[in-house]
């Protein structure tokens, strides 16, 4: 296995960003499914769907590697550890990380000593659009999707705001079901890449969060919240063969 020194160390007020396609991974399961916890092969075991057998197996395995880079420890010898809300940390201080995946891409985020979360979808058709937006997304987002035409500009908005939610709810490791329609998150930006957000009871001086949209391709849409002001964001792509002795 080759684990080559990252091009730039991690820094606080930056976040690394890597992308794998899942596709190409799907053919190195045996080697992933040797770096997994016990406690990982009995999650998965207990898949039974082979798509989703599939895509645990895929981002643990990368999961652990990426994270190998950072903490300089064998990928299968790490210990990731759970919230009681489920979501996944490192018990020791300073990396903090997230993942999110959707169909054939992967998103993995790496920050130091801050919050991070990530969120990618697939854009498709929606049938009950207009539930969804009355179930789930906030007054403020409401009136602001019902100013657009409908059609295509419309269901990117709603992509562009709901990936933006996911990506701060799994960075402060809330659920969808928790504050989901108590948040407000506005886009700032006609190109819909920098978003504003909006607590109950805070003050606009307390939210010091960054959250913007990520380029990954035609066809999904991505987004970054960081727990502060965000100077620096390095992207990187990782494949089989920049790890493994093929």
């Amino acid at each position: 296995m080759n684990l080559t020194s990252l091009t730039k160390p991690i820094v606080e007020g930056s976040a690394h960003i890597w992308t794998a396609d899942l596709i190409v991974w799907r053919s190195y399961a045996e080697r992933l499914r040797s770096l997994l916890s016990d406690e990982e092969k009995d999650r998965l075991a207990r898949l039974k769907i082979t798509n989703k057998r599939e895509e645990f197996l895929c981002s643990r395995g990368i999961l652990r590697i990426i994270l190998s880079r950072y903490v300089t420890e064998d990928p299968k010898n790490l210990t990731v550890n759970y919230t009681s809300a489920g979501k996944p940390f490192l018990p020791i201080a300073g990396i903090q990380f997230n993942i999110s995946h959707s169909k054939d891409f992967l998103l993995c985020g790496i920050s130091l000593n801050k919050q991070i979360g990530l969120d990618i979808q697939e854009i498709y058709s929606i049938s009950s659009l207009d539930r969804i937006i009355n179930n789930f997304f906030s007054p403020a987002e409401t009136r602001y999707l019902h100013t657009l035409p409908s059609g295509e500009t419309y269901r990117e908005h709603f992509f562009a705001i709901w990936t933006a939610k996911e990506a701060y709810l799994k960075a402060v490791g809330d659920g969808i079901q928790g504050s989901f329609n108590q948040i407000s998150i506005i886009p700032e930006s006609v190109d819909l890449q920098i978003f504003r957000l909006d607590l109950p009871g805070s003050k606009k001086s307390e939210l010091n969060w960054t959250i913007n949209s990520l380029e990954v391709s035609q066809g999904y849409y991505a987004a970054l919240a960081y727990d502060g002001k965000l100077n620096a964001l390095c992207r990187y792509e990782i494949a089989p063969e920049d790890i493994f002795n093929i």
